[in-house]
């Protein structure tokens, strides 16, 4: 017997094969997702303009006047600093748009009248301008430096380490490290109220010779680079010649020392690298070199002498300077174990100038650039040190004196009073 047909059941499976969707409802859906992709696609643009909109806004409406920053070292433009005045020897004068700065870097010559090495700077930012110039310090006032722009390829170089040494009378060589490259010297003697180049000179910087020359007794010994090979130099004519080299490395000529006290040259010991001191009495023809017992310095050391048998070196550390003294023209030196107290406000001896000299009384002076000023440590005996004041600058050894090359300049015959020596007019670069 069939067993009867479920109509409700077949019904339901019926019409569920049969079922066609309702495509009113599918387009309202379609919609939905279609406006959300649109509004999605807008906000991103509005997030992207809101960005870019402040810059273009900018660069049409609130773009800023170009800048002035002096010529273009490769485009060789020029530099008009505008309306200017020769300016006084104070730093910070102003000079047309911009302030000036004048530094003295080094002084030679006779005290009764001082050739200075001076630094004349115009301020632009960014594009710090400098010439260095040649002109007197103190003695009869000029009109105009003896020198412009010497040693620099362009205004715009970085200048250090300047030396200028009085090779002879009115005879100088002025010698610095330019944009932190080697040692540049140039020769020149000053007749009357003009310079010429020496022989052989045109204003480049010198080269070094090729041939030994007689050497007399006040002839002096001159580097051309720095820790190089020593030269000798004539007086009579500015002349150079190979000279025999002390046994040491790091080799550094001490100038500033007085006439008649030999050539000494600070150095390292050639197996150690300890400090040393090498001399010579007969023109580099033989030397005696001492290594000093104590371990490298962040320099070689720095020796002075006033008759070139008592002499002092001292080598300097990041906290600490430890010192020694020989009384037989450096064969022997023993070191004074007196330390050197050093001010609160020298932090450390790092990147800091220095410098040492021994005044006509035999009693010693340091001094120390510090952040904001310079500082001086004398000593009586030279043994034992104490803080002094002193005439405000880094102090120079010149003929019959010294000279502090400070703001102001300054100049003594004794290194413990000073007076005020007027620098004669400068030029601005150009």
């Amino acid at each position: 017997m069939r067993p009867e047909l479920d109509f409700r059941t077949l019904r339901t499976q019926i019409e569920s094969a049969t079922w066609v969707p309702d495509f009113n409802t599918l387009y309202r859906r379609a919609g939905r997702v279609r406006m959300r992709d649109r509004l999605t696609v807008l906000g991103a643009l509005l997030g992207t303009l809101g960005v870019l909109a402040p810059v273009a806004l900018a660069g049409i409406f609130g773009r800023p006047a170009p800048a002035v920053l002096g010529p273009n070292p490769d485009l060789s433009g020029a530099y008009d600093p505008g309306p200017t005045a020769t300016p006084s020897s104070s730093t910070g004068a102003t000079a047309g748009r911009f302030p000036s700065t004048i530094t003295v870097l080094a002084a030679a010559g006779d005290l009764a009248d001082l050739i200075a090495a001076v630094d004349v700077c115009v301020e632009v930012p960014q594009a710090r301008r400098c010439s260095l110039q040649i002109t007197r310090l103190g003695g009869t006032e000029r009109r105009t430096p003896f020198v412009l722009d010497a040693l620099r390829a362009s205004p715009l170089d970085k200048i250090g380490n300047v030396q200028l040494t009085r090779i002879a009378t009115g005879t100088y060589m002025l010698s610095g490290e330019v944009s932190a490259g080697s040692r540049s010297c140039v020769q020149f003697r000053l007749t009357g109220d003009t310079q010429t180049p020496l022989p052989a000179q045109t204003g480049s910087p010198v080269i070094g010779p090729s041939e030994h020359l007689p050497l007399g007794g006040g002839d002096q010994a001159v580097q051309l680079v720095q820790y190089g090979d020593l030269f000798g130099v004539r007086g009579i004519d500015g002349a150079l010649s190979l000279v025999g080299q002390p046994p040491i490395a790091r080799r550094t000529v001490l100038n500033g020392l007085p006439a008649g006290t030999g050539w000494w040259v600070a150095g390292a010991d050639l197996r150690t690298g300890a400090p040393a001191v090498s001399v010579s009495v007969d023109q580099g023809q033989n030397w005696t070199a001492s290594t000093l017992d104590a371990p490298p310095g962040i320099d070689v050391p720095t020796v002075v002498t006033l008759d070139g048998r008592n002499a002092w070196a001292f080598v300097r550390y990041s906290h600490a300077i430890r010192f020694f003294r020989t009384s037989d023209g450096g064969a022997y030196w023993r070191e004074i174990r007196t330390p050197i107290e050093l001010p609160a406000s020298l932090k450390t001896l790092e990147n800091r100038r220095f410098g040492a000299l021994v005044r006509p009384d035999r009693s010693l002076l340091l001094w120390f650039q510090a952040d904001t000023e310079t500082i001086f440590l004398e000593s009586n005996d030279g043994e034992h040190f104490g803080v002094v004041v002193g005439p405000g600058g880094a102090i120079a050894p010149v003929d019959n004196g010294y000279a502090s090359l400070g703001d102001p300049a300054r100049v003594s015959t004794d290194a413990h009073t000073w007076r005020e020596a007027t620098l004669s007019a400068t030029v601005l670069p150009t």
